[in-house]
């Protein structure tokens, strides 16, 4: 396979070169370069002087021309401009040589939907980094798109492509030029960051990333229907190869998905452990594995439940709890607030009482589309003290609510992991506790207001 032949130069606002990698000046066939219109097809340097005058700092932009080369031949060129946040004098340009571009496109180096290096490409990019002595610190940062299977069950796979797309292009425009990125999987993308050293500019970037991606689709009410989950680590101070550091990077993925999703986690060795000694490492392939033993069990329980009332609704919560390692499940009735059905880990009746709060501090989250994840840390940071409060008494640490809307009086089911709990739910666990869900409402089984029928 090719490889895309890109270079980077700075120049200032008077296309004047600041400064110039070497591989370029070879590509060019000069010594040095003073000033880049001097290497420009006429015609098409005011592209790039448009480009460079409707910058604001900090901003990106893509512009193409045609570079002379030395034996006189006319080359096309891609360069993503960028006008630096820290001092707007300084125009960076990353530039890309399209007719390798052409040739890596027909083997395959692009994913074709989004346009991002794909899978082998961006694996083959990291190890050549990661083999390459003197190789300065880089993040290595995993990230995929919340819920992504419930986005497809309920609009479709055309807007799950489009989904795609979208999330992969404010990748690009937040990277920019300080690395790579890729599209692994589905949902499923890789940064290589290879230009940010430092935490606080890797920050910078994450955030970007999830603010713009949950902006983008915020509703009329400002709930975010679709976010992301991104976890990652520094090379090669917490993994010097490529193996580790991705299996270290899906973890911090995991975590993030475990904490609620919508958020990013950096590998910190005093916070999450000992890398290497950790031997409870879950790979994205044995997360598919358990992800279909799962669905098999949510398909199981379908049938015996709906189809020919083999499973009791008892047996089917048991189920559920030992699958995803929940600790309890309630059924609460709204107009009361009480549980009249509890069961725990150990198979014990439990029961939960919401009626010494008021509806107001706890209708709201839990009276939401298709199911709502409260996170005690976070509630801590919004508007919901009460509640957060009434999970700190009664140590619990997630919560994931359904609205039952179909039974009398309304309720809601409630599947709890406590604070100690080994609990680390997967994008693909909200999605079967949404399906094990609508199955026990539609069923006409369930009831809230009464003793719960077996």
């Amino acid at each position: 396979m090719s490889r895309i032949k890109r270079y980077y130069v700075e120049i200032d606002s008077n296309c004047q070169v600041l400064k110039c990698s070497n591989d370029f000046l070879v590509y060019i066939g000069r010594k040095e370069l003073l000033n880049i219109e001097s290497i420009i097809k006429d015609s098409d340097i005011n592209n790039l002087k448009d480009a460079v005058s409707s910058l604001e700092k900090g901003d990106n932009t893509l512009v193409a021309f045609r570079i002379v080369c030395q034996d006189g031949r006319l080359n096309w060129m891609s360069a993503n401009v960028h006008r630096s946040k820290h001092d707007a004098s300084i125009i960076k340009l990353d530039i890309y040589d399209l007719h390798s571009f052409e040739i890596d496109k027909a083997e395959g180096y692009y994913d074709e939907m989004t346009g991002l290096l794909s899978k082998s490409a961006i694996t083959d990019h990291a190890k050549r980094l990661m083999e390459q002595t003197n190789t300065p610190p880089f993040y290595f940062f995993l990230m995929d798109i919340d819920n992504f299977k419930s986005i497809n069950d309920t609009y479709g796979h055309m807007k799950g492509d489009d989904v795609i797309v979208e999330v992969a292009d404010i990748l690009k425009k937040c990277v920019g030029d300080k690395g790579v990125v890729g599209r692994i999987g589905g949902d499923e993308f890789l940064m290589i960051l290879e230009k940010i050293h430092t935490e606080p500019e890797l920050r910078d970037v994450l955030r970007n990333i999830r603010y713009d991606v949950r902006e983008k689709y915020a509703d009329e009410d400002n709930n975010y229907t679709i976010t992301t989950s991104l976890g990652g680590a520094l090379f090669p101070t917490h993994a010097s190869n490529y193996e580790d550091m991705f299996k270290l990077a899906d973890k911090m993925l995991y975590i993030a998905k475990a904490k609620g999703r919508d958020r990013y986690i950096i590998y910190t060795p005093s916070v999450h452990g000992d890398a290497k000694g950790d031997i409870e490492v879950v790979t994205i392939t044995q997360r598919a594995m358990q992800n279909r033993i799962k669905n098999t069990l949510i398909m199981d329980l379908m049938e015996g439940f709906l189809l020919n009332n083999k499973i009791s609704l008892r047996d089917a919560f048991n189920k559920v709890i030992e699958t995803y390692m929940l600790d309890t499940v309630y059924i609460v009735d709204k107009k009361t607030g009480r549980s009249n059905f509890g069961i725990s880990r150990d198979g014990k009746d439990v029961a939960i009482d919401l009626s010494g709060l008021d509806p107001s501090d706890y209708q709201p989250l839990f009276e939401t589309y298709p199911i709502k994840v409260i996170n005690m840390y976070d509630l801590q940071k919004a508007n919901y003290l009460k509640f957060s409060e009434f999970m700190l008494l009664n140590s619990f640490r997630i919560i994931v609510v359904y609205y039952m809307r179909g039974v009398p009086d309304g309720g809601y089911l409630m599947y709890v992991s406590n604070v100690n709990s080994n609990c680390r739910f997967s994008e693909t666990d909200f999605s079967d506790l949404i399906y094990f869900s609508r199955m026990l409402e539609l069923s006409g089984k369930m009831q809230t207001g009464g003793p719960f029928a077996e």
